[in-house]
């Protein structure tokens, strides 16, 4: 009876020593995907370089300001809401934690956003949709996008054109759904 009654914690212990593994096994592999409940998600990971960008300071200043709506800057695919979750810095890596709720209120994705000085500006970025979802409308690559891109006319500040983007895992990524005056929203 004993043997018996300790075997679900001997399972248990099993479960919790594997979910560790893989919590560190997914860390090792470099992924700056905040992560989602569902088993099955859309999700845009990529990396954009600055070339220009001698330090990443502008860079992060326009994308903090995006994120906290200032000047009453508007996301404009679909007219979402963005909050700046947390942020924090170790020497030359700034990572920025972030939600963007869709314009009518009915999904959050999570967003991660990593800015390195190496080179020029390195951001390392993923968006990744919360509920079960396939196909995202390029909603989750116009989030990272929207918070950068110059050529939308939507800069606050800082006006960058000069960058290219590098996709991880990015299946949907139409530029022209992240403005509406400019195509599909």
């Amino acid at each position: 009876m004993a043997m018996s009654s300790m075997f679900p914690v001997a399972v248990y212990l099993a479960a919790i020593a594997f979910s560790s593994r893989a919590s560190t096994a997914s860390a090792a592999t470099g992924t700056i995907c905040p992560g989602s409940p569902a088993s099955v998600h859309a999700k845009c990971e990529m990396t954009v370089r600055f070339p220009n960008e001698s330090d990443c300071s502008e860079v992060l200043e326009e994308i903090t300001l995006r994120l906290e709506h200032k000047n009453g800057w508007v996301d404009p695919h679909n007219g979402g809401k963005y909050e700046l979750l947390s942020s924090s810095k170790d020497k030359d890596t700034v990572l920025l934690e972030a939600s963007r709720r869709t314009g009518n209120g009915q999904y959050t994705d999570l967003l991660n956003v990593q800015l390195t000085a190496q080179n020029g500006c390195v951001v390392e970025a993923c968006s990744e949709s919360q509920v079960t979802s396939i196909l995202d409308f390029s909603t989750n690559y116009c989030n990272l996008h929207n918070l950068y891109d110059g050529n939308l006319d939507n800069a606050i500040k800082h006006k960058f054109v000069d960058y290219q983007e590098v996709y991880e895992s990015c299946r949907q990524r139409n530029v022209n759904s992240c403005n509406p005056n400019e195509g599909d929203a």
